[in-house]
């Protein structure tokens, strides 16, 4: 699932500066400060796993897990790792991010003697010393610690690019939101804090566990909390898409924040195997909608941002409302004026030539009225409640046995039936006379009858194919007609 606001573009007048900063320092951090981590701690324990020191702390580890209690699961998949160089690595990478084990190996009481445990702190002194080098595990975020800099620190990590890309698009399309309703420091200040408050949930849901974290989503998610409550039940455009269903919709803002929420509370429930900190996004919602909340409740927000009528937001264009009301009043000539302005920018607008031909009509000219029903029949319309539309006209310019041209009448009745609107293009074929190319009109009656069937209408189909057999019975089309009116 994905629901996403993008409600204001982003101009001069709108642009994010300390979201942008923020990107910035993401991006710089990771093809900085974290190039070449991957590798590095790949190095490590590649070098770990076959050395005396892994063959040291992997029985200490195992009494750990059985002094520990709680760990039964990491215990159980230990115990099944029967190669030794498995265990080893087990134990490396768990040891990465376990903050517990290290302090009760320098207890010395998990060796069996006092030169094993002078041994292991020889050994470990240099180990020590090459995963402090590596930024990525200095300013990560590790279970069952409270760091205050690894709080903030981890939200600038990530833990390669796909991950840095979708968390900077998410950050800018928000902070462009958020940004303009608080202001820069009121936005840093949210987004630092919404970090260390999804950390601590972080923390809070897997303390005692061996686990790590990393990335900005908590932050990301402090500010969507935060965007819900402080845009709070102002209509706002969002894109969503679940499953094969996407759209632009509009709603109150308040109305993300269940969804949202929601969605992260399912999943942390279902996926408790996937390497995503789904409770770090419950977390980081949670903490950013009561500092939106707060921010809103004590007037720390730019109305003038979030109001569909702020100075930097166009005007709202009601010529078609206004053209309707001066229809409503038959003050024709001022609503001519605004549809022809209208039709002048959108001429592909059906339901702004439909209301030109009426306003016409109703002004009694006939003359221009016929004109613009043409013009209005002949608009490529873009949907089938447009060409349904078309096809009411049609039918009222039939009953009042208008002059209608027959490439007007083919090319609609080519659209109805792109379109499904069979009913109209049957009529619209109907009055065609001898001037049309046979073969046009065959292939079109052809395609018709095609569709009726397609649509379940028998009688409809049955009823194309045999006007086809008698109009045209030399065509193709006919030929196939035939067959297929003696095997139906």
């Amino acid at each position: 699932m994905l629901l996403l606001p993008l409600h204001r573009p982003l101009t001069r007048a709108t642009f994010p500066v300390v979201t942008a900063l923020l990107v910035l320092i993401n991006v710089f951090v990771f093809f900085g400060l974290q190039a070449g981590d991957q590798a590095r701690v790949q190095e490590a324990l590649t070098d770990y796993i076959p050395s005396r020191l892994a063959e040291i702390e992997a029985p200490a580890y195992e009494r750990w897990l059985i002094e520990r209690g709680g760990r039964a699961e990491d215990l159980a998949e230990f115990r099944a790792l029967r190669d030794e160089d498995a265990r080893h690595a087990f134990v490396g990478q768990h040891t990465l991010v376990d903050r517990e084990f290290e302090p009760a190996l320098r207890t010395g009481r998990l060796f069996p003697d006092a030169s094993t445990f002078d041994e292991w702190r020889r050994l470990r002194a240099g180990y020590d010393a090459t995963l402090s080098s590596i930024p990525t595990l200095r300013y990560l975020l590790r279970a069952s610690e409270f760091d205050p800099v690894r709080l903030v620190s981890s939200a600038f990590l990530h833990a390669d690019f796909g991950h840095l890309f979708g968390n900077m698009l998410f950050l800018m399309i928000i902070g462009l939101l958020v940004e303009g309703a608080l202001g820069p420091w009121r936005f840093l200040a949210v987004y630092l804090l919404g970090a260390v408050g999804a950390n601590l949930a972080s923390i809070a849901f897997h303390w005692g566990d061996a686990t790590g974290g990393l990335g900005a989503s908590g932050a990301i998610a402090a500010l969507m909390g935060c965007f819900c409550l402080v845009w709070g039940t102002q209509p706002v455009r969002f894109f969503y898409w679940i499953g094969v269903w996407f759209d632009y919709v509009r709603a109150p803002a308040l109305w993300l924040f269940p969804a949202w929420l929601g969605w992260e509370l399912f999943n942390l429930l279902v996926r408790d195997d996937s390497n995503v900190a789904f409770e770090a996004h419950a977390g980081g919602l949670v903490c950013g909608a009561l500092m939106g909340a707060a921010l809103a409740a004590t007037g720390q927000v730019r109305t003038a941002f979030i109001r569909d009528a702020a100075p930097d937001a166009p005007a709202k264009d009601d010529r078609w409302e206004r053209a309707q009301r001066h229809i409503g009043r038959m003050q024709l000539a001022e609503a001519d004026a605004l549809l022809t302005a209208l039709a002048a920018e959108a001429p592909w607008r059906v339901d702004v030539q439909l209301a030109r031909y009426r306003v016409a009509r109703n002004g009694g000219r006939a003359e221009q009225a016929t004109a613009r029903a043409l013009q209005a029949l002949s608009i490529e319309a873009p949907d089938a409640n447009s060409v349904r539309a078309q096809g009411e006209l049609l039918a009222e310019l039939d009953a009042q046995a208008s002059a209608i041209p027959s490439d007007v009448r083919l090319s609609f009745a080519r659209r109805a039936i792109a379109f499904g609107v069979l009913d109209a293009a049957e009529r619209a074929l109907q009055p065609l006379t001898a001037d049309v190319a046979p073969d046009t009109a065959s292939q079109l009656w052809f395609d018709l009858a095609l569709r009726h069937r397609d649509a379940g209408a028998q009688a409809a189909h049955v009823r194309c194919l045999r006007h086809l057999t008698e109009r045209h019975p030399q065509q193709p089309q006919a030929v196939k007609a035939r067959f297929l009116l003696e095997n139906g």
